[in-house]
């Protein structure tokens, strides 16, 4: 039964509170606010299912006369639905032979899919989670998975520019996640050749800069990828938050949060390899530093894998220009990039993996 104290709401992008539930086993109702109505979708263990008494079945009638997968004559109207004594609308369906049996649940199954996926089309649409247990008599059939609900309704986005707030800003260093049920996503060679493209950490500017996809259809890939868990970055960084402008950017604070970045991974590769690790770090540095602008010159590593910038740097640090705190803020992420390169050359791509788990947890990547 349902519990109204386990309610959840969505104080976020609709697909990505979909996913949490998946990925949590989550069975209940998800109710959807749609101008001043209320659309419910059921959840069995994370997996879109169709339950008989929240099957909206003469929206599901109608659906199959517009998309025209069934042209029934016009004596089978909603009077006869309503007179007919039979258990369902698929039940009349199946009778008169509008249907096959062994479509009829694919087709209940395509009009779930395709009226939970038309409201990834505009961000903002309120939902609420309620925890309900189902008994098996419920339960026409379950089994659709998230994931592939989002990757094919994501796809369906056309205003990329309205979901500006769920993506990284241009310096959001991206991070490629490897979990287990990438293989049993289906991503088309889209997805694929966005996420291969970040097989090394690298800045959204660099991956919209570099993608043979164009900016519109590379950043759409990227809000799938990031929704399916398949790519994280820094969301306090993303782009509606107001530090990620440089003219406004406190730069002693992107020191240390770098800091605190680059301490963490150099804990994390001295407890694997030991007092060789800062070498490995000094030596990864070196080797980009050339292609850093001039002002790292100023930029010394210390032995604990944090950086210290000269007297002169630091005294200028907040007073430079809005393009010299940008060019400052990309020198960052190169030099973090390169770390986590050289973790996953070093020591291979499991506990690459394992460290952008840790940043994760303590927030540094959230």
């Amino acid at each position: 039964m349902a519990n109204g104290s386990d309610r959840s709401e969505s104080l976020y992008f609709l697909p990505e509170m979909l996913f949490e539930l998946w990925e949590n086993h989550r069975t209940g109702s998800l109710q959807i606010n749609q101008n001043g109505g209320e659309k419910t979708f059921c959840l069995v263990k994370g997996e879109l299912s169709a339950i008989n008494k929240y099957f909206p079945e003469k929206e599901f009638f109608d659906w199959l006369i517009e998309t025209g997968k069934i042209q029934p004559p016009l004596r089978l109207n909603h009077n006869l639905l309503g007179a007919e004594k039979a258990s369902s609308v698929l039940a009349i369906l199946i009778e008169q032979g509008f249907i096959q049996p062994d479509e009829a649940f694919k087709v209940m199954a395509d009009f779930l899919e395709t009226k939970l996926s038309d409201f990834f089309v505009l961000p903002d649409w309120p939902a609420t989670f309620t925890e309900e247990n189902f008994t098996t008599e419920d339960i026409v059939f379950s089994g659709l998975p998230a994931p592939v609900i989002i990757l094919k309704g994501l796809k369906k986005v056309s205003r990329i520019e309205a979901y500006r707030r769920w993506l990284p800003s241009d310096q959001a260093l991206l991070f490629r996640l490897v979990p287990a049920y990438v293989s049993r996503l289906g991503l088309s060679q889209t997805e694929i050749y966005v996420w291969n493209l970040l097989q090394t950490p690298r800045t959204f500017s660099w991956l919209l800069e570099n993608s043979w996809l164009g900016p519109a259809e590379t950043r759409k890939t990227v809000l799938i990828l990031t929704c399916l868990r398949l790519l994280d970055f820094n969301r306090q960084e993303s782009g509606y938050s107001e530090v990620s402008q440089p003219e406004g950017l406190d730069l002693e604070k992107s020191l240390a949060l770098f800091n605190e970045k680059a301490n963490l991974i150099q804990r994390y590769i001295t407890k694997q390899l030991g007092p060789v690790a800062f070498n490995l770090l000094e030596k990864s540095y070196r080797e980009i530093q050339d292609s850093l602008d001039p002002v790292f010159l100023n930029l010394e590593i210390k032995p604990d894998g944090s950086f210290e910038p000269r007297a002169m740097l630091r005294i200028s640090l907040n007073n430079l220009e809005p393009r010299q705190k940008k060019t400052l803020l990309r020198g960052f992420d190169e030099i973090l990039a390169a770390e986590m390169l050289l973790v996953k050359k070093t020591l291979g791509n499991q506990h690459e993996e394992n460290l952008i788990k840790l940043l994760s947890r303590s927030g540094e990547i959230t």
